[in-house]
């Protein structure tokens, strides 16, 4: 009884912190998932919490994606270029952006949320318009998206794929295999 009550206080401890919040400038998408933005003056790039998008950079990761879901790297990108077209959509070199810090992912990238200026959430947007999953973070428990974020990310996945939303249209079967 006493751990798990340790357990529950610690726990609501670490997310009892709101994340830092503050304004930035926007001055590169990468791709779907990952931004730079200036921060106080600094170059910051975000990976964006609680979200994959295809890959559309030639890397182990679309390698890995490829041969998981059973279709070659050409195909696979171009559900990656998509995700990026689709991002820069939304988000544009200069535009002022709020985002959420909630601390450092494994390969020391700024975890966050951003909203765009109608105060819109881009990573649940994203999610919702059907060009990404939700980022799995295995093993890294200290890492990983608190609970209400990636309950609404969850519901607006579920909707994604049921309406068939964006990549979930053309590409329904790859993108259940890499939402799984």
């Amino acid at each position: 009884m006493t751990t798990i009550l340790a357990l529950l206080i610690f726990s609501t401890f670490c997310f009892a912190q709101p994340p830092v919040r503050q304004s930035a400038t926007l001055t590169k998408v990468s791709d779907g998932d990952t931004v730079w933005v200036l921060i106080t003056g600094r170059r910051v790039k975000l990976r964006l919490l609680g979200i994959d998008t295809p890959e559309k950079f030639n890397s182990r990761k679309l390698d890995k994606d490829a041969r998981k879901c059973g279709v070659d790297r050409k195909y696979m990108r171009r559900l990656g270029l998509a995700a990026t077209r689709y991002a820069k959509s939304l988000l544009h070199k200069g535009q002022k952006v709020r985002v959420a810090v909630y601390g450092h992912g494994y390969y020391g990238r700024t975890l966050a949320m951003v909203y765009l200026p109608d105060g819109t959430c881009y990573n649940e947007r994203v999610v919702k318009d059907g060009y990404a999953c939700l980022y799995k973070y295995r093993g890294h428990k200290s890492k990983e998206i608190p609970l209400p974020e990636w309950q609404t990310l969850n519901r607006l996945l579920i909707k994604a794929r049921r309406n068939k939303a964006g990549l979930w249209g053309e590409y329904f079967e790859v993108m259940d295999c890499l939402c799984r």
